[in-house]
């Protein structure tokens, strides 16, 4: 191979590590024809050295080689994280979930499984190192003969100019043949640690609105369930490729429920999250404050501001929490002030292990059903239920059982309908067809539970806390999520239906707000006697 050759090959090698894209729906890249500022500089930078001082010493030839690994790295989550979730890293709040996330993986997959993992990713790594070392020594090399440094210089030095003046002048198309410099990225996200931390307004919640005060009477002591699907988002009507499987499945609903006296109105509001962080959605719908980062989340829990939990609580309600995928320790149950938290080791589950959350819905649900809702003699309850089972990778799932005494013989009996490895690969595309698999189960255990089971006298709120991550729906797609509320009371639903509600369980086009006013939109509509004008200012 002669000297041209291998150089030509290293500098495309080098370039193509900072210039490729995502393989959407995949974790996978693809080459673009794109070129590197950063390479660029690196080059002109290292022909000065040289030029001064000659060939870099080993150290600073391993400074090199990790600072561009770093690049490597840096471009892969800069363009994977948003392809694969739909929002941007923020690595200062990221990066304290990765133990849980941990601990997550090794509760859920096979140790054999994990060091295969493990094994793979470090041959990869290796490849990559290997690769790299040997394109930068093949530059530095060429940089040490006279001719081929002023040439290598001068192409550095002519390709920092064009973009440069593609940068001061848009009309001109030099800058759009570079890639987006990956130190842009890692600047960002310095900044965003300092905004974290050094530059955080920590009483930035003090003076926001407080929940309003209801007396709850519209309500008549009736429980009221609050439920959050997993991922249900608004791409489930406005995407005909979720929104078509899907329509059957709502239209069975509605009639089924109204043939048994069910009313229903729907709208959609804005998550303050998207394709994860369902934390900041049930946080910014119980407080009534637009959660949408950590750091609010915990400026939050160190207030004693008053939620959608403590003003039933303070009404004369019970309430509880199903949380079936909680299996750590849970401070936020203390802020919320629950009565009681039904967490997994309270739910008595032995079945199957269904996915990383392990229990079905429909038997949490049912579960917490027997323990709470069912007694002859008992305070009206406000139950709280984030569902787990349309939860990425929407598989596996468990079966419906249209019997739900079944769960009463016992827990193992629950026979799972598909294969349950989590080992199986999904693609974007199995992934898209599990999602709606999911969110028919969520239909079903809904419609199950208003059919046979719930109190004749409860309102239930159900709505998505996020849209999927951007690998099932796409990146360039609305925060939007559908709020639906269930009851038999054709007053309750008038009530909603002025606040910007429509009837049946198509929302309108239209966003009613963030998901933050709901709480208020919730307390207005069942406090003792509101004003038409009053509630519609609250859905705003």
């Amino acid at each position: 191979m002669s000297d041209v050759v291998r150089l030509a090959l290293a500098l495309g090698l080098l370039n193509s590590a900072l210039t490729f894209q995502n393989r959407w729906p995949t974790a996978g890249v693809r080459w673009v024809p794109e070129l590197s500022v950063e390479l660029s500089a690196l080059v002109f930078v290292l022909a000065l050295i040289v030029a001064w001082r000659g060939a870099p010493g080993r150290a600073l030839r391993g400074i090199i080689l990790g600072g561009y690994l770093l690049l490597v790295l840096g471009r892969y989550v800069d363009v994977t994280v948003p392809a694969l979730m739909g929002r941007s890293i923020h690595l200062y709040w990221d990066s304290q979930h990765l133990p849980g996330v941990t601990a997550m993986f090794l509760d859920r997959v096979a140790g054999w499984q994990l060091a295969l993992g493990g094994l793979a990713l470090l041959a990869l790594l290796s490849v990559v190192v290997v690769a790299l070392r040997w394109a930068l020594a093949t530059v530095m090399t060429a940089l040490g003969r006279p001719g081929e440094r002023r040439t290598l210089g001068a192409l550095a030095a002519m390709l920092l100019v064009c973009y440069g003046a593609g940068r001061l002048d848009s009309q001109l198309p030099l800058a759009h043949r570079f890639a987006l410099p990956v130190t842009a990225m890692l600047v960002e996200q310095g900044r965003l640690v300092l905004e974290a931390t050094l530059w955080r307004r920590h009483d930035r919640l003090a003076g926001q609105p407080l929940l309003p005060t209801s007396d709850l009477s519209r309500l008549r002591r009736g429980d009221l369930f609050v439920i959050f699907f997993e991922s249900y988002g608004a791409l489930t009507f406005d995407d005909p490729r979720f929104s078509a499987p899907l329509a059957a499945e709502r239209e069975a609903l509605e009639q089924s429920l109204s043939a048994v006296g069910w009313r229903v109105a729907s709208a959609r509001v804005t998550s303050s999250t998207f394709g994860g962080g369902s934390w900041l959605a049930h946080s910014s719908l119980l407080a009534g404050l637009r959660i949408a980062d950590q750091g609010d989340y915990q400026s939050l829990l160190t207030t004693d501001r008053p939620t959608l939990v403590s003003r039933f609580a303070a009404a004369g309600y019970r309430t509880v929490a199903i949380m079936p995928g909680l299996r750590y320790p849970w401070p936020e149950g203390q802020f919320y002030g629950f009565d009681l938290i039904y967490q997994a080791d309270r739910l008595d589950y032995r079945g199957p292990a269904y996915g990383w959350w392990v229990i079905p819905d429909q038997y949490s649900l049912y579960r917490v059903h027997q323990r709470e809702v069912a007694l002859n003699e008992r305070t009206p309850l406000l139950v709280f239920f984030p569902t787990i089972d349309s939860h990425a990778p929407f598989a596996p799932l468990p079966p419906y059982r249209p019997d739900w005494r079944d769960f009463d013989a016992r827990s193992e009996a629950v026979v799972p309908s598909e294969d349950m490895a989590l080992s199986e690969r999904l693609d974007g595309q199995e992934l898209a067809a599990a999602y709606i698999r999911s969110i028919r189960y969520n239909f079903a255990v809904l419609g199950g539970y208003l059919r046979q089971l719930a109190p004749a006298n409860a309102l239930v709120l159900t709505l998505g806390d996020h849209q999927p991550p951007a690998v099932v729906g796409g990146r360039e797609i609305s925060w939007q999520v559908p709020v639906h509320v269930f009851t038999r009371d054709p007053a309750l639903i008038e009530a909603f239906t002025t606040a910007g509600f429509r009837p049946g369980l198509t929302p309108g086009p239209t966003a009613l707000g963030g998901i933050e006013a709901l709480g208020p939109l919730l307390l207005r509509a069942l406090d003792g006697a509101p004003t038409a004008a009053g509630i519609r200012a609250q859905g705003s």
